[in-house]
């Protein structure tokens, strides 16, 4: 990690989102610089931020997300690219936690999968029904997990490392994340993540993919998205479940780490991608 911006003492630092956004704009500044990987900057050939923008202008932007007690952060290599390489959406929860609700680190530079969107270029709402199938088998097929719309930078170590020292900065002690997909919940697992909610319908799903289970039994080839051997690696469950193989839609489950320490719940035990 490079050298962390200055911070006030202990005593003079926000313990909050809604503290952080009450601030003037140089006071805040460092808290967003601090989010982004030294990887990222050297991948594109970013300058030291210097200067964030609210909403619009340069690489660096930021912005208090409508409707909610949080922040959102990008970093875009090309402004002109319709994807951030980097996004972070942070807020505060009612116990006065932290709560990372969006991360995502992508390489704009590679194809784009338009999963997220319909035939007419229609944004397609998060939870909804209404799927790109075609844009989903190219993603499939290209490695791509549900949910992704370009190959990854693989910098979500650092990326959640800077999150949890932004939290540790603050003074906020449990940072809680909600994964979109059956991936993103494994993968917070090897990054230090327990459940606080759904840690037995993780278990289940994993003995139910096992030979013998009722999952298995449905990975018989009949979609793309269900064939026999996507049972045993992570991002083949995941398109199945994507695809309704639980006979219900995914329900996110609440994962939370405490800042500094990591947990070693593991669902998928010998996993593979």
């Amino acid at each position: 990690m490079s050298p962390e911006p200055l911070f006030p003492p202990p005593s003079e630092r926000p313990g909050s989102i809604a503290g952080l956004l009450a601030l003037p704009d140089a006071a805040r500044l460092p808290y967003w610089e601090l989010l982004v990987p030294t990887e990222l900057r050297q991948t594109f050939a970013l300058p030291e931020p210097g200067a964030w923008h609210e909403e619009t202008g340069g690489p660096f932007r930021w912005f208090r997300v409508p409707g909610t007690p949080g922040v959102r952060v990008e970093v875009w290599p090309d402004p002109a690219s319709e994807d951030p390489a980097l996004a972070v959406e942070l807020a505060d929860t009612y116990l006065g936690h932290l709560e990372a609700a969006w991360i995502v680190i992508i390489d704009p530079r590679q194809p784009r999968y338009d999963v997220d969107r319909d035939h007419s270029g229609e944004a397609i709402p998060l939870g909804t029904e209404r799927r790109n199938l075609r844009e989903e088998l190219r993603a499939l097929a290209a490695g791509l997990a549900p949910n992704q719309v370009r190959p990854g930078l693989r910098m979500f170590r650092p990326l959640i490392q800077r999150i949890e020292r932004f939290a540790e900065l603050l003074g906020i002690g449990i940072l809680y994340v909600a994964p979109l997909a059956y991936h993103n919940a494994i993968k917070y697992e090897k990054y230090g993540f327990t459940y606080a909610s759904g840690l037995e319908e993780l278990q289940w799903m994993h003995r139910e993919f096992r030979p013998g289970g009722v999952l298995r039994r449905r990975m018989d080839g009949t979609r793309p998205f269900r064939m026999p051997w996507m049972a045993d690696t992570v991002r083949g469950r995941s398109w199945a479940i994507h695809d309704g193989v639980l006979g219900r839609r995914w329900l996110a489950p609440q994962m939370y780490k405490f800042v500094g320490r990591s947990f070693s719940t593991n669902t998928f035990p010998g996993a593979t991608w």
